[in-house]
């Protein structure tokens, strides 16, 4: 059996989280919108520190989304897969957002 591919760290670029998930022992690529990470988060103004912190505590949700838009892909698409308000919007509610950084 072949071992799982372990993700790296999600990482800012400054405009976008870039991630990655796993989907059937493969890693796909992603990145999430600062304005998808606000809509998912309901907060409307982040500080730099705490876009990560954000993302960390919603990337179960972001990564089923991702998850889900992945599966949905045509088989001949690839490279980064976006993440925009659209899927946010689009996506079955989950719990109640985390509480704002203080």
């Amino acid at each position: 059996m072949p071992a799982t591919p372990s993700t790296p760290a999600p990482r800012w670029d400054g405009r976008r989280v870039l991630f990655e998930v796993v989907d059937a022992d493969q890693l796909v690529p992603c990145a999430i919108s600062m304005n998808a990470l606000q809509d998912i988060s309901e907060i409307r103004r982040f500080k730099p520190a705490d876009l990560m912190q954000c993302f960390a505590a919603l990337r179960p949700r972001i990564e089923a989304i991702a998850l889900d838009k992945h599966r949905a892909r045509s088989g001949a698409a690839a490279g980064l897969l976006h993440i925009w308000t659209e899927d946010i919007e689009d996506a079955a509610p989950a719990a109640p957002p985390p509480a704002p950084p203080a």
